[in-house]
């Protein structure tokens, strides 16, 4: 087990790499977009230099005070700068000018690794370093998550327990109505119905979600929409999943005969039909928290929340190019790391299993 765990986790910076490095190329060759306050761009473009992106090439030592000979200059400079750059002080005029796109990734990758540098922000927090714009936002993010992901499992459970105790009953059709219901709708669907009727009709939670320096009970009611929006589908699914192995279960020659051993229909149920059912189940809860975060990239748009899930839809409108970069591969790690606790957690579940045991 300790040697399938280390190769996996091998596998899975190795993947990690792969995905990163492809992003970074396919935006770097993408038209870039610097920040437009001229000031910031300077500061842009320098640290750019810095990061080894791009080089600066001086185009005259001396410019003419002539409005024609500058225009020509501007027509000759490159379109990353946009304009050339002009400094009064010594009357000298440069552009700067891309470095070969494996040299860029080169210092990229150099920077990452000897200094934590995922480059700088270009449109939403300019000039600010994307690990530490991710850094207030991840939290919230993680947590929310979180929340929606312990609310879920009970009920899921209950419900599916439930379901396949009683069997094509009326109990049994009217949750696997609700079941339809919970899968078909998306949940950005439910968000903003909820948001509708608990928020603007009935006024009893907020509208949207609170600033962080809004203190008090509000702090509390706000996770209540976005935490039953996330998991109207989640719980759903775990319930139809649960009915579906416990049904199975439950009709098997082993347990028959722990009821024939004088186990009572409950204790039946908890000691044996449950714990194999779990086998399918514990995986799936897992990698459910993969679809969790996914799904909150639009609750978080519609809510307001500032979480990772938002920043990433503006940097993606607002083209901060680093920015995705770094969100796509904080997504990258959750869902590789998830896939290996998803295969660990069958041996937790089933000692009888044992992932990478050799023949």
């Amino acid at each position: 087990m300790i040697r399938y765990t280390l190769i996996r986790t091998l596998w899975i910076f190795i993947i990690l790499f792969i995905v990163v490095s492809l992003n970074f190329i396919l935006l770097r060759v993408a038209p870039e977009y610097p920040p437009p306050d001229p000031d910031q761009r300077d500061i842009y473009y320098e640290r750019q230099r810095g990061d080894g992106f791009v080089t600066r090439v001086t185009l005259l030592e001396e410019v003419e005070e002539d409005a024609e000979r500058m225009e020509e200059i501007r027509e000759h400079g490159r379109e990353l700068a946009g304009v050339a750059h002009f400094d009064d002080r010594n009357g000298t005029m440069w552009v700067y000018e891309d470095v070969p796109i494996m040299q860029q990734y080169a210092s990229w990758m150099t920077n990452i690794l000897t200094e934590w540098n995922w480059g700088y922000s270009t449109r939403i927090q300019v000039n600010v370093p994307v690990f530490d714009v991710l850094v207030s936002r991840i939290p919230v993010t993680v947590q929310l998550n979180l929340i929606a992901l312990f609310f879920y499992i009970p009920i899921g459970f209950t419900l599916g327990i439930i379901a396949a105790l009683k069997k094509n009953s009326t109990t049994d059709n009217a949750i696997s109505t609700l079941v339809m219901i919970g899968i078909s709708v998306p949940n950005f669907v439910v968000m903003s119905i909820l948001v509708l009727f608990f928020g603007y009709t009935l006024g009893w939670l907020p509208t949207q979600f609170p600033a962080s320096d809004i203190v008090g009970i509000i702090q509390l009611t706000a996770v209540v929409l976005p935490v039953l929006a996330l998991a109207s589908n989640p719980i759903a699914h775990l319930t139809r999943m649960t009915r579906a192995e416990l049904t199975e279960v439950l009709t098997s020659d082993f347990l028959l005969l722990a009821r024939t051993k004088g186990l009572t229909r409950p204790q039946a149920v908890v000691r044996h039909a449950m714990r194999n059912s779990m086998v399918p189940l514990v995986p799936g809860i897992i990698f459910s928290f993969v679809g969790l975060l996914s799904g909150s990239v639009v609750i978080e748009q519609i809510y307001s929340i500032p979480g990772t899930g938002r920043i990433f839809v503006r940097a993606m409108q607002e083209d901060d190019y680093n920015l995705v970069l770094g969100v796509t591969a904080f997504y990258t790690i959750i869902s590789l790391f998830a896939v290996l606790l998803v295969d660990l957690s069958y041996g937790i579940v089933d000692p009888r299993i044992r992932m990478g045991a050799r023949k």
